[in-house]
């Protein structure tokens, strides 16, 4: 089954691939475990941000007798701190603001939601509450009071 190839002075014997790799299912496996690999190291990351993301629902949106801004919110998801198609580290002036008073990954790791759950909330929505008498630039409105009148407190749902 060998062949052998001719080119010019050099000649080269051509050896077979592995049955594994001329077997699709093998290829795919190896994709799978290398997503699975990817996904499991990322997912730290994702859990402060959930984090993050449940203890704003559960200060504005679950308390709220809005409709309009409890759509808004779950409408939002991340763009209530964040600007829509931009990378998650450029936040729009409320998620400035948050990040100016210590909300960040680096304060808050995933590891202190893990450890004290309902102490870290807490501790989350005291920084919230702090910063509700604090306007965006160019704006006439405090956080709070934009969240009050059933805004996003960054801007649309598209944090913009």
């Amino acid at each position: 089954m060998l062949e052998t190839y001719r080119f010019g002075a050099m000649s080269r014997r051509l050896t077979p691939a592995p049955h594994f790799w001329r077997d699709n299912s093998m290829k795919k496996v190896i994709v799978y475990l290398a997503v699975a690999l990817v996904a499991s190291v990322a997912s730290p990351n994702a859990f402060a941000i959930k984090e993050f993301s449940e203890a704003w629902a559960s200060v504005y949106v679950d308390k709220s007798t809005n409709d309009g801004f409890k759509k808004l919110a779950v409408e939002a998801k991340c763009n209530v701190c964040h600007i829509d198609g931009e990378n998650k580290k450029k936040h729009n002036p409320y998620g400035d603001v948050l990040e100016h008073e210590g909300l960040t990954k680096k304060n808050f790791p995933p590891a202190k939601f893990k450890e004290d759950l309902e102490g870290t909330r807490k501790q989350v929505a005291e920084i919230l509450k702090k910063i509700e008498d604090k306007k965006a630039e160019g704006s006439d409105k405090t956080f709070g009071q934009r969240i009050k009148d059933g805004l996003l407190p960054g801007g649309d749902v598209k944090g913009k």
